[in-house]
């Protein structure tokens, strides 16, 4: 019988076959895991880019509010100043964000402020036509290799690609409009209202110039504070026939929004703390000028009883109601509400004799989440309602 020989060629030759697979295996794996780590490293500079963009478009929108009522070219300044800090303060791959600000405005710019009719429209691009409606900043941070480094590649070099660029941009806008009335409660909080009825007429001569009791006072947005001296905002007393220029002889004061026996610690409360839901479920009917104006109950003048509420409260924003007409007197005044505008309270003084008393107030913007948009309002109010600034694009 014959042996049976086995040859080991085969497995041998198999062998290689399997070492040439791994070595295959291997190049792909390691240009998998490069194109990973690349690709990761573009998602990372992107992200950080767009962070970067965020924050600088929107810090820069927010400057521009104030400008609208006092010097629109030196907020617009110091948006572009405001932006490039804050685009700053983030980091990109290890390095801090760098903006150029474009005093020129080009339109191909780092940052580029201009005017959006529609900012919700997507489709829109910015009007430069005239900067004192600017409402709108574009923030672009691009690493390209000039304001900062391109994003460097680890192993895409193998195959000759060792950097690339990015880019990121965000649009942050500011709307100004008048309100056609407040919706408080929820997540949105308090209405920004104070119980206080001004005349539209005066309202609007205040903004004209024609009827202030000059520019005595100063507000510090860095710091929040009230101090003498002039910040170019015209103001008024609001209490009525009293200061150097006492508004003229009608009913002015106090208005009940809520229950028609609204207490001076009702008045006091919603000076601090602004109107709340239940004061509009007391009223009985929504705080809105949708369906034309409303009536509102008060008092005429104001009560020493306040003072203090309304001190605590001076620099800061706050709505006030503006009426048309009223009738009756006393505790039975009823104001005809035609529209609302925002005012900064400046100085108090309740105490003393009639003439020496005073609320001085300024025209001011106010940035209210209660605050509802739509059809109503005589106009009289001046669009100083500020929608909370937000990112569009």
């Amino acid at each position: 019988m014959k042996k049976m020989i086995c040859s080991h060629k085969t497995p041998n030759r198999r062998r290689g076959a399997v070492a040439a697979m791994v070595m295959v295996c291997l190049v792909v794996l390691i240009g998998m895991t490069s194109l990973t780590i690349d690709v990761g490293m573009m998602y990372r500079a992107r992200a950080e880019a767009q962070a970067a963009a965020d924050a600088a478009a929107l810090a820069a929108a927010m400057e521009l509010a104030g400008g609208s009522v006092a010097d629109m070219p030196a907020a617009i300044a110091t948006a572009r100043l405001v932006a490039a800090q804050y685009a700053g303060m983030n980091d990109v791959l290890g390095s801090n964000a760098s903006v150029d600000t474009n005093g020129g405005n080009s339109a191909t710019g780092d940052v580029v402020i201009g005017y959006l009719a529609d900012p919700h429209d997507p489709t829109e691009v910015l009007s430069f036509a005239d900067p004192n409606q600017f409402n709108t900043v574009r923030v672009r941070v691009t690493l390209d290799g000039s304001q900062n480094d391109t994003v460097p590649f680890f192993f895409a070099g193998i195959f000759g690609k060792t950097e690339t660029t990015v880019e990121a941009e965000a649009y942050a806008t500011m709307q100004l409009g008048s309100p056609n009335g407040f919706a408080p409660g929820g997540e949105a909080g308090n209405a920004s209202l104070l119980p206080f009825a001004l005349d539209e007429g005066i309202w609007q001569q205040l903004l004209a110039g024609t009827f202030t009791t000059g520019d005595n006072y100063s507000f510090d947005p860095d710091t929040g504070t009230v101090s003498p001296g002039s910040d170019g905002i015209l103001e008024v007393n609001m209490y009525p026939g009293a200061g150097p220029v006492p508004l003229p002889p009608g009913n002015y004061g106090t208005v009940d929004i809520g229950s028609a026996g609204n207490s001076t610690a009702d008045l006091a409360r919603q000076i601090t703390d602004g109107v709340s839901e239940d004061d509009i479920i007391d009223l009985g009917f929504e705080v809105t000028l949708e369906d034309g104006p409303f009536l509102l109950n008060g008092d005429t003048g104001i009560s020493a009883g306040i003072k203090d509420e309304l001190a605590s409260i001076i620099g800061v924003p706050r709505t006030i109601v503006l009426f048309d007409s009223v009738s009756g007197n006393g505790n039975n005044a009823m104001y005809n509400i035609t529209d609302f505008a925002g005012v900064r309270i400046m100085d108090v003084k309740l105490t003393g004799s009639k003439a020496s008393k005073y609320v001085i107030v300024q025209p001011a913007f106010v940035e209210d989440g209660t605050g509802t948009f739509g059809p109503g309002g005589s106009g009289a109010g001046g669009g100083f309602m500020l929608r909370p600034v937000e990112l569009i694009r």
